[in-house]
């Protein structure tokens, strides 16, 4: 059975994700003083629920069945792993990674078993501290597809682990507006969600909506996908930037 992930079928699945769920009663902002899309993540109400031992959507519970790519995950556990990240008391959307090691491993013309094992090393060690990253994530399936084969255990744990992340993005928006914007917690999501898209980019530029909320749009180069652009909400990691950097 064919693993890789279609750029054409996993915007599809975020239009659907969207839209089966559009019709559900808006969130507010953070402030709490208006709606901003249906299905804004609520960080105050997951990080209550990730803190409650022996609730469906506790932590721990969550990322070790994440690690075992367990795709019986629903679509609320996934929301809640993937954005109660950002409630942790670790989060820092502005973590440097290690890319070049990652980059010296694989920048290579002709790559050995042993360049493959290093690059599969360092994503590892990266996902142990930030188990969400979704660039990083795209990297292992790459990785594991090449290191131990595309049918591998290792290589389709790494693709529904890629799944559960996106799903969970995609459950928020389907990235086409401003209104719809797919939320993440990173600036690396953003990356890695254009990277599963096939899409690259020709600009970017930073948007200060309604509502106190904040928004990449990232101009796009021609694409199949007739995709001019694409939205971010990153107002979760622009507020924490103010604290980090005391802005």
């Amino acid at each position: 059975m064919e693993r890789r992930l279609s750029p054409l079928i996993l915007l599809l699945t975020a239009l659907l994700a969207f839209n089966s769920c559009s019709t559900s009663k808006k969130a507010t902002t953070r402030k709490g003083d208006a709606s901003v899309t249906a299905n804004a993540p609520d960080y105050q109400q997951i990080k209550k629920d990730i803190n409650t031992k022996n609730g469906e959507f506790y932590y721990p519970e969550l990322l070790r069945r994440f690690q075992a790519a367990d795709t019986t995950l629903t679509k609320e556990q996934r929301r809640h792993f993937y954005y109660g990240a950002a409630t942790l008391p670790d989060y820092n959307p502005y973590r440097s990674n290690n890319y070049d090691a990652l980059h010296k491993a694989l920048d290579k013309g002709t790559r050995t078993k042993e360049d493959w094992e290093e690059a599969a090393r360092v994503v590892e060690e990266e996902l142990k501290t930030e188990p969400t990253n979704i660039r990083f994530h795209l990297y292992k399936y790459y990785i594991y597809e090449n290191l131990y084969g595309s049918h591998s255990k290792q290589a389709n744990d790494a693709h529904d682990q890629l799944g559960i992340l996106f799903s969970a993005v995609a459950s928020s928006g389907n990235g086409l507006a401003q209104a719809s914007a797919f939320h993440v917690i990173n600036v690396t999501d953003e990356y890695g969600i254009m990277d599963l898209l096939g899409l690259s980019l020709k600009s970017q530029s930073l948007v200060h909506g309604d509502h106190g909320q904040s928004y990449d749009v990232m101009e796009l180069k021609a694409n199949e996908m007739g995709l001019e652009r694409l939205y971010f909400n990153i107002t979760v990691s622009f507020e924490s930037s103010k604290s980090l950097f005391g802005f």
